[in-house]
């Protein structure tokens, strides 16, 4: 078997050198796709200078016997290479959404040792050599044969560059671990972006109050705070925060409680808390001051909630009658049906709250 590819690494100063002998051919014969915005290029720029890796690249390389000239054509990566190469024209500023350090600079004003770090930066390039067209789309159709659907937070995620997803995943980095730890959700569903999606709705609380679990309701946020979101980084604090005194109420142990640390629960979780501790948007419901020395009340509290699912739904189980308070009773119904409306999670939200209130006075 003869393997028909090379995975090297090139530095973008190769690229920027073949570009100015005319050796590097950009056009996109192959894939074609509407050229990246600003935001976008400002986003892989800061990738760069995070040294963090980006997808790799194909390309083709020709060599003219007769000419010894040898022609590289990018069949995927363009967008990259080409934003890139404008980049080392000064052709755009990088994003304040995406660097306090580089923020609003062009290639000619960073520093010298972060226009190393650029030039200095390895493509991984899978060198696909002398092959021809029929066999290069072969080699396409192959490897889009594994890929999965997108979920719609991966879709955001491709989709937009701005000061919201910026947010979201500078939070998310800090908050995964424990998310993962408490298995709020799994390794998988991590991989494919949930605790991302979670940490991009606490935050539209943050701003807006409670709103409706769902995709269009989510995709209008990233749109609409695409330039900016107010109180970006008060928010971030708060949010982190927030997390802290969850962790600090558990002790670490918030895995235990199997119903509170789900999804449909850690978000009212997230809403109560943040709302005692600074309020949150449009929540009627009365505020208290949250101090260390109040943590066992509240997780006594909490590991009543988790005691009373865990009861209601073995009685549920075993089709057994059981006498519930009307308040408890609307908080059921609540978590079990349509969790993600925004009624329901007001209602979850607002039972915390009383509760946490009953429990600190």
């Amino acid at each position: 078997m003869q393997q028909l590819f090379n995975t090297r690494n090139y530095s973008i100063r190769d690229f920027e050198e073949w570009h100015d002998r005319s050796e590097l051919v950009l056009a996109p014969k192959f894939q074609r796709r509407a050229v990246w915005n600003p935001k976008a290029q400002s986003y892989l720029i800061d990738t760069i200078l995070r040294g963090k890796p980006i997808p790799k690249l194909y390309m083709r390389q020709d060599v003219d016997p007769s000419t010894r000239k040898t022609t590289r054509e990018i069949v995927d990566g363009q967008q990259r290479l080409h934003s890139v190469l404008t980049f080392l024209k000064d052709g755009f500023r990088i994003s304040k959404a995406h660097s306090e350090d580089y923020g609003g600079s062009l290639f000619s004003e960073l520093d010298p040792t972060a226009q190393g770090d650029i030039l200095k930066y390895e493509f991984v390039v899978d060198l696909l050599q002398d092959m021809p067209d029929p066999e290069v789309h072969d080699v396409f159709a192959r490897i889009n044969t594994y890929s999965e659907r997108l979920k719609p937070q991966e879709l955001r995620n491709a989709k937009f560059f701005g000061d919201f997803k910026s947010s979201v995943y500078s939070l998310n980095t800090q908050c995964v671990v424990f998310l993962e730890k408490n298995k709020v959700f799994t390794p998988k569903q991590i991989l494919r972006m949930a605790e991302a999606e979670l940490i991009s709705e606490l935050l539209l609380a943050m701003q807006e109050g409670i709103r409706e679990g769902n995709k269009a309701v989510i995709d209008t946020a990233y749109k609409k705070y695409d330039d900016r979101l107010p109180n970006r980084r008060g928010h971030e604090k708060n949010l982190l925060d927030v997390f802290d005194v969850i962790g600090n109420i558990f002790n670490g142990d918030l895995v235990k409680l199997k119903k509170v640390r789900s999804a449909r629960l850690f978000y009212p979780l997230f809403c109560a808390v943040h709302h005692l501790k600074s309020g949150l948007p449009r929540l009627n419901v009365p505020r208290a001051s949250l101090k260390a020395k109040d943590y066992p009340k509240i997780k006594s509290v909490l590991t009543g909630v988790d005691a009373l699912v865990t009861q209601i739904q073995v009685a549920e189980k075993a089709q057994e009658e059981i006498t519930l308070a009307a308040a408890d009773r609307r908080f059921y119904e609540a978590y079990d049906e349509h969790w993600v409306h925004a009624t329901n999670r007001t209602t979850l939200t607002q039972y915390f709250c009383r509760n946490f209130l009953k429990a600190l006075n």
